[in-house]
């Protein structure tokens, strides 16, 4: 693909994720307009910011994949998607934890880590399309650590699930459900298009557009409860 030039399946591919971009704001206006102003709970903030953060993230990458050849827009997408991990385990680690700060910090505190590290060394952490080889920052962060919050934050909701009835229990096991599919649909994007080739690009958005609206059940039923 030249930059800028795109065929009929690109220029759906890139309307898809235009699409989730917005579905990503709009998750944010729920949270922090509805869900927080009425609860002022830091919780629902923290998923705010994390939805916001997502949004922005891939609003950067979409740059980098298909409009500007500038590894800059790499850089800014991988930092904003590890704070809003960051923002999202914060929230979840006040929520579990209550409110003891030393735990919570403990528990939220690396990908916030990793952020700052990859801002202030970039050149460890550039991918192989970048770098013309597997550095160490990104064979760390990308494939080590990353893989593990990604399993965790699906786990958290459902073992919070069964510890729930009702419709507490359903709108946790959408969430955890919604959360996997989208990392699942992260992999299709970056890791699996190598594989599959078209077939990953497409199926990428279709996953995370799937798994937004899981989520979005999900915290609809945690508000009729």
């Amino acid at each position: 693909m030249a930059y800028g030039t795109f065929s009929a399946i690109e220029t759906v591919i890139i309307g898809g994720w235009f699409v989730i971009i917005g579905y990503f704001l709009l998750l944010f206006i729920y949270y922090l307009a509805f869900r927080f102003r009425e609860s002022k709970n830091p919780f629902h903030l923290g998923f705010g910011l994390f939805f916001l953060l997502l949004g922005v993230a891939r609003a950067f990458f979409l740059a980098w994949d298909y409009y500007i050849l500038d590894p800059l827009w790499w850089l800014l997408a991988t930092i904003v998607s590890w704070l809003a991990i960051f923002t999202v385990f914060l929230a979840l680690a006040y929520q579990i934890i209550e409110r003891q700060l030393w735990q919570i910090l403990l528990i939220s505190s690396p990908p916030l880590i990793i952020a700052i590290l990859i801002a202030a060394l970039p050149g460890f952490f550039w991918p192989p399309a970048v770098a013309g080889a597997l550095t160490i920052g990104y064979l760390v962060s990308n494939l080590a650590i990353l893989p593990i919050y990604v399993i965790v934050l699906p786990v958290i909701f459902f073992w919070i699930g069964l510890q729930l009835k009702g419709q507490l229990r359903r709108s946790n096991f959408l969430l955890g459900t919604g959360f996997l599919i989208y990392y699942v649909g992260r992999v299709a994007q970056s890791s699996l298009a190598t594989l599959l080739g078209v077939t990953g690009v497409i199926l990428a958005p279709i996953l995370v557009f799937v798994a937004l609206v899981l989520i979005a059940m999900g915290m609809l039923l945690e508000e009729r409860e």
